[in-house]
């Protein structure tokens, strides 16, 4: 029987090419229409300098994936959010408005949330996912 080995100095490139999808993180407008967003700040926030979208792991973790402002710098209350923007790892989604005083504040939708929103019919007002609760903080382990 003629059994061929890969070397151990070429295990590891094969190995990193065959895992890299797994390791791969939620990404702006990838996959497809999964549902809306909608910002409704606080009075306090003030006039919004940059705004964030995140994929939360619902404890302490958040990875970026989208800017929410245009290329003009403009801020618009709601978009669409895509399925490749949230995954197994990370499912819920948070927002970031950081104010013209350098303050950044947060909102978040739970992985639970999220979940429902995706699974309602486009359109209606189950697929709307809401930022209303703000906190001037990132999400903490709970």
């Amino acid at each position: 029987m003629d059994t061929k080995y890969i070397t151990p100095a070429l295990a590891l490139p094969f190995a990193l090419f065959f895992a890299a999808p797994a390791m791969a993180e939620p990404d702006c407008s990838a996959g497809s229409y999964a549902a809306d967003a909608l910002i409704v700040p606080l009075p306090e926030i003030g006039d919004v300098d940059t705004s964030t979208q995140y994929a939360w792991d619902g404890g302490g973790r958040v990875v970026v994936v989208c800017n929410l402002l245009t290329e003009g710098g403009d801020f618009f209350a709601t978009w669409s959010l895509f399925s490749g923007e949230v995954d197994a790892i990370y499912p819920g989604i948070c927002v970031s408005l950081t104010n013209r005083s350098g303050v950044e504040w947060f909102s978040c939708q739970a992985p639970d949330a999220v979940t429902a929103a995706f699974a309602a019919a486009p359109g209606t007002e189950a697929a709307i996912l809401r930022f209303e609760a703000w906190e001037p903080q990132a999400p903490v382990l709970q």
